[in-house]
């Protein structure tokens, strides 16, 4: 049995909760989170204690950590549990600034535990059975890659100030995906964004809006389009 602590009671939060409240092999000890309402009702759900981050990060009986707080927290938690020997899964991205991303992934390089970044998608059973089947051939010789994502619904004002951007937060998996059905690393890329949905996302300096082109060394190319609104379902 591993006990976990889970940072962040946000809406992927209660997602996280949820899985590992349900998982065999996991108690789900304690929830940090600076909202004490937000954390009380995973709490309530999950039987688990609401505590802050110096206790979980001294607990040596707490042995992995779930990140799902505010982009801005993610790096200083991974190094601080990374030095504490726990084992860390983090939601995407992991920083905002490629130095203080590198910093986090030699510290855990250092410690020795393991980390996770949130790209479920690889592990979706739709997309992974694309995968198997352009590893065997059965699709043929990747030429272009088309990606159309959309969120349910633009996030809150509140929220998007606490983040990291459309581009980081919501196209981060899209070029994840890009990248895993390419099989290539793209060398040329294209973007444009507009604030077309709601007027928070221009006032913020952001998009809600945004589509791109990505090409390989070898010629191949993706076209990613977003919005932040699925109106069809």
């Amino acid at each position: 049995m591993i006990d976990a602590a889970l940072f962040g009671a946000g809406l992927i939060g209660s997602v996280h909760a949820k899985n590992l409240a349900r998982h065999p092999d996991v108690r789900l000890r304690t929830i940090v989170d600076p909202r004490r309402d937000a954390a009380e009702r995973i709490a309530a759900g999950t039987g688990a204690e609401i505590a802050d981050t110096a206790t979980v990060m001294n607990d040596p009986s707490i042995k992995a950590v779930v990140i799902a707080s505010a982009t801005r927290t993610h790096a200083e938690l991974i190094i601080e549990a990374a030095a504490k020997g726990k084992a860390i899964f983090c939601e995407k991205p992991i920083d905002l600034d490629i130095a203080s991303t590198d910093q986090c992934l030699a510290a855990v390089e250092k410690a020795g535990v393991p980390l996770q970044i949130g790209f479920n998608r690889r592990f979706d059973p739709s997309f992974a059975a694309v995968k198997k089947r352009i590893d065997a051939g059965e699709i043929g010789a990747v030429e272009q890659v088309i990606i159309t994502s959309r969120d349910p619904e633009p996030e809150t004002e509140e929220a998007l100030a606490g983040g990291g951007g459309v581009f980081r937060e919501m196209t981060i998996h899209d070029f994840d995906m890009a990248r895993f059905l390419l099989g290539e690393e793209p060398v040329e890329l294209f973007a444009t964004g507009s604030s077309l949905v709601e007027s928070y996302y221009a006032r913020l300096g952001d998009y809600d809006t945004a589509m791109f082109i990505l090409r390989t060394a070898s010629g191949r190319q993706c076209h990613i389009n977003n919005s932040v609104r699925a109106v069809y379902g």
